[in-house]
């Protein structure tokens, strides 16, 4: 039988009683009076019952639900669909980030909602772990990359733990999901060597040469670099300063000599508007996308893009405009530059990350095992 509980900071009374699943609940009834609150508790139970016996649908429940407090409080319980909520958690978050993370929450939620159908209509209160699994199962069967699918579920738990705070949801369903195992495909990096045959196979006033000097020496994704104003530079200091656009953080990069030279020749026919105006406009994807003509260099150069069946569906390369960023840590890293400098340069947030970025020279690792003694024969006897 449904009981009553007060938690000693709330005025209100708490709800106990047992769900359509027969698990022990709590719900706030929004009363001050017990006898309200006794009257609202008793009348929720009698509803999961109902619901129990497939005689209720979810949506029914929910409306039972907010009728109950409404009549005893002259307040309605808010449950949004999850259609609703979803658009309004990503207009909240569109404020507070980065665009492409805003992006990035967009395509999750679109995907979500898609998957869910005709369910994407029901009060987001009616969202279960079941529902949250599928979605995961559906996204990985369609050769999405455990990392993606990953991604795509912190996302969605981000959102129903706002919907928790805000008293929307009594639990998070996506927390009782097990994820899948990480096990990303990862970059390689450039040689030196690598970089400089790149250059000798674009012309040197392309904006491609400026791209690519601009990659290595400054670490900057392929967004960042693409987008990077003569604003951005201070040639007089001898500093790059930029927002990245995927984190919204702001980075300073002292410009190296050889990046140095190449832009002082540059700003003396314009110092205006794009350093790379030419494909400024251009995006990533597609066929005639700016990923695809970093490929196309890289074949001139005839340098293997090592591409390898990933994760998913999809395959790999390797070796991509984003591995110049691998290219810039690792080598500050071989270099002996600590890990708190690596991640003031890159932008990065955490250690953890900087990791994934660092490669370290095998050579010196090589040399210290040729220094180990050498067994004889006799040494074994």
């Amino acid at each position: 039988m449904a009981s009553l509980w007060k938690h000693p900071k709330s005025k209100y009374w708490t709800a106990c009683y047992t769900d359509k699943e027969g698990k022990q609940v709590k719900r706030s009834t929004k009363n001050t009076d017990r006898n309200n609150a006794m009257t609202v508790a008793l009348e929720w139970e009698r509803v999961e019952q109902q619901a129990r016996a497939k005689t209720l649908s979810t949506a029914q429940v929910q409306k039972v639900f907010n009728e109950v407090v409404a009549k005893t409080t002259g307040e309605s319980i808010y449950a949004p669909s999850v259609t609703t909520y979803l658009a309004e958690w990503v207009e909240n978050k569109r404020a507070k980030n980065a665009p492409g993370t805003v992006e990035r929450y967009e395509h999750t939620v679109e995907i979500f909602v898609k998957h869910l159908g005709e369910n994407a209509k029901l009060p987001i209160t009616a969202v279960t772990p079941v529902h949250v699994e599928r979605f995961l199962k559906h996204r990985l069967c369609n050769g999405i990359a455990p990392k993606t699918a990953i991604i795509d579920i912190k996302t969605l738990s981000t959102a129903f733990n706002r919907a928790l705070r805000y008293g929307i949801i009594l639990s998070n369903p996506v927390l009782a999901v097990e994820l899948p195992k990480d096990d990303s495909s990862t970059r390689e990096v450039f040689t030196h060597e690598q970089v400089g045959l790149m250059l000798k196979h674009v012309p040197y006033d392309s904006d491609w040469f400026t791209l690519i000097l601009l990659g290595y020496y400054t670490g900057a994704r392929l967004s960042d670099c693409v987008n990077m104003r003569w604003d951005n530079v201070n040639l007089k200091k001898g500093l790059i300063s930029y927002q990245q656009k995927k984190t919204g953080k702001q980075v300073v990069i002292p410009i190296h000599v050889r990046l140095y030279e190449h832009l002082e020749l540059m700003a003396e026919f314009h110092s205006e508007g794009f350093l790379c105006p030419k494909i400024a406009a251009k995006t990533s994807g597609g066929k005639h996308g700016l990923s695809e003509s970093f490929k196309r260099i890289l074949k001139r150069a005839k340098i293997d893009t090592q591409t390898v069946q990933g994760k998913g569906s999809r395959m790999f390369s390797k070796l991509t405009f984003h591995s110049l960023r691998h290219s810039f840590n690792s080598a500050l890293a071989n270099a002996g530059i600590n890990q708190e400098i690596r991640m003031k340069l890159t932008g990065h947030s955490s250690a953890m990350m900087n990791n994934r970025y660092t490669h370290h020279d095998m050579r010196p690792l090589q040399n210290a095992i040729n220094s180990l003694p050498e067994l004889t024969e006799t040494d074994g006897r």
